[in-house]
């Protein structure tokens, strides 16, 4: 699971990073770049969840259950943050504090899930496990790239 391993790393690197402009986007006075951003970060996140639902999981549930079921509470709490961090900012009322938060959980869950469910899956993900989850980020970024601009440099 290497390569896996690895993407899904990159992915937790890339999605910290869209939570550090939704930090600066939501103290800008324009809320168009803080739509932007969330747009692509909450797609990109509940792609993440989903491949690993679907594809780690299964390979360590029998062996260790309890982690499983960690996994998927604190999956479910993230899910339930960005519903309603979105509700906030398409009313305009999304503040600092509330985003702060879930990021600190964010990163917890994501140092979590690299020294605990990563190793547990270690070799137990066969070749098309692998690719079926490096397809399924991929198709994400692609996703999430359809969506205006969100490189900096291109903004005025």
């Amino acid at each position: 699971m290497n390569q896996a391993r690895a993407k899904l790393l990159k992915d937790h690197e890339e999605l910290d990073a869209l939570l550090e402009r939704l930090s600066e986007d939501v103290e800008a006075p324009s809320q168009g770049e803080l739509e932007t951003t969330w747009a692509a970060l909450e797609s990109r996140l509940l792609r993440h969840l989903e491949a690993e639902e679907r594809f780690l999981l299964p390979l360590v549930e029998a062996s260790n259950p309890a982690e499983v079921q960690r996994t998927l509470d604190e999956h479910a709490r993230i899910r339930s943050s960005i519903a309603e961090l979105g509700v906030a900012i398409e009313l305009h009322c999304a503040r600092k504090p509330e985003l702060v938060e879930l990021i600190r959980f964010l990163r917890a869950h994501a140092k979590h899930e690299d020294e605990a469910l990563y190793q547990l899956a270690g070799d137990k993900a066969s070749v098309a496990v692998e690719h079926s989850i490096l397809e399924t980020l991929k198709n994400a970024l692609r996703s999430a790239t359809r969506e205006p601009s969100l490189d900096r440099r291109a903004r005025p």
